[in-house]
């Protein structure tokens, strides 16, 4: 028997965080074509702050994996939302910066979006301020 199951916005944000360690390009398979990867703040650390594409946004998390090593995605928290196949996600990162060797960390919060069993819509709020400052360090 096959499984038909399509993964939904929480199975598909679950997925992606077991896999961005580990496998990238299993990750970006995980969205769809045409989706979008937003950082709404990151222009103040000089970074695009939309993605569009399943390419573009493979080409920003390699470039941000290419920062850290033994990168660890915390315990997730996940919050449904009504009537879409969407859900807002809270889990924390921890790490070493490539460069320097010094911890990193970082909180995120992310909201995602699904359809067909594919990432649609995919956004990523954090304090850019402590990431500046791994940046730096």
């Amino acid at each position: 028997m096959t499984d038909t199951h399509t993964p939904d916005a929480e199975a598909l944000l679950r997925r992606s965080l077991e896999l961005l360690p580990v496998d990238l390009y299993a990750w970006a398979a995980l969205f769809a074509d045409d989706a979008v990867f937003e950082l709404p703040y990151a222009g103040s650390f000089d970074a695009p702050t939309l993605r569009e594409g399943r390419e573009a946004i493979l080409g920003g998390m390699t470039w941000f994996m290419s920062l850290l090593t033994g990168l660890k995605n915390g315990e997730l928290t996940v919050h449904g939302i009504v009537g879409r196949d969407a859900v807002v996600g809270e889990y924390s990162a921890t790490g070493t910066m490539s460069a320097s060797g010094k911890p990193f960390d970082q909180i995120y919060i992310v909201r995602v979006e699904a359809k067909d069993g594919l990432i649609t819509h995919f956004t990523e709020y954090f304090d850019t301020l402590r990431f500046k400052k791994h940046l730096e360090a």
